[in-house]
């Protein structure tokens, strides 16, 4: 493939964030096997070379202003019962199951509850975290089942009529679930993007969420807030800022809550929603 091509192609991906098909309810099988198939590929290196220095929990490990949100919401839920959708390395379970709770992460790639599980038996929680193959989308759990569901990069991959309906179905009454996503801005600026030719990391499945889209799931639940994030903060990739990313983190979190219409130029939210 020519440098040409491969540009043209990372163009196509970007692009195709913002509407993929693969998300459609009529393609949801097809979609959970190319993802399955993604997720086995992406996992099998770390699953061929195990490095305990990424996987081993690290307390005071430094996270951007998005997880930290996420991971502040979920300060006290000792005790508590979680789902963790598409849980991919197992890196939240893992979190999750140190502050105490009972944590159950599914996930429809095997070699990725694989991994999941070899991070918890590293991590010494493997009495507090279990995995399971399993599709958001259809899941086996009954009514009721979980104090909280929550996901890293989750929403994006599923059909969220089929995953609205089955979160809330799981979810105890005032149960919470939290997600941390990735999101569609003004429709120029992905176009934008998928001219920077830095490689489109994207599932086939993935697609950034829309506030339309975020809009549609809510009415599976009671109540809904949204955190924004990642506007300026975007700029951290350039070495000249990344000194000053605290600065522009609080940037962020200022101006997305004075100046409500610049929240369509933020690439990432937290969603909050309740049963």
């Amino acid at each position: 493939m020519t440098p040409l091509q491969s540009y043209v192609n990372n163009i196509r991906a970007v692009l195709h964030s913002w509407n993929n098909p693969l998300k459609r309810i009529e393609n949801a099988t097809a979609k959970d096997q190319q993802e399955k198939e993604f997720y086995d590929m992406e996992a099998q290196p770390y699953l061929d070379d195990f490095k305990l220095d990424l996987f081993l929990y690290d307390e005071n490990e430094q996270f951007p202003a998005s997880h930290r949100y996420f991971y502040t919401q979920l300060a006290d839920i000792k005790g508590k019962k979680i789902l963790d959708c598409c849980c991919g390395y197992g890196f939240s379970s893992v979190k999750c199951a140190k502050y105490g709770a009972q944590v159950t992460g599914i996930d429809i790639s095997t070699k990725m509850l694989e991994l999941a599980q070899r991070n918890a038996e590293l991590n010494q929680v493997t009495g507090l975290a279990e995995f399971k193959l399993m599709s958001a989308q259809k899941m086996e759990f009954t009514d009721n089942s979980f104090d909280y569901v929550i996901g890293q990069g989750a929403l994006h991959h599923l059909n969220l009529e089929l995953a609205g309906k089955e979160i809330s179905r799981v979810l105890k009454p005032g149960g919470k679930a939290l997600f941390i996503e990735p999101r569609i801005p003004f429709k120029w600026l992905i176009f934008i993007r998928s001219l920077i030719p830095t490689k489109c990391l994207e599932s086939p499945g993935g697609a950034q969420l829309s506030d339309r889209e975020i809009e549609y799931f809510s009415r599976f639940f009671s109540s809904t807030h949204v955190e924004y994030f990642m506007f300026l903060t975007k700029l951290i990739r350039f070495p000249l800022f990344k000194k000053i990313s605290s600065g522009l983190e609080h940037a962020d979190s200022r101006l997305s809550k004075r100046i409500k219409f610049l929240r369509k130029l933020y690439w990432a939210f937290v969603l909050e929603f309740t049963k």
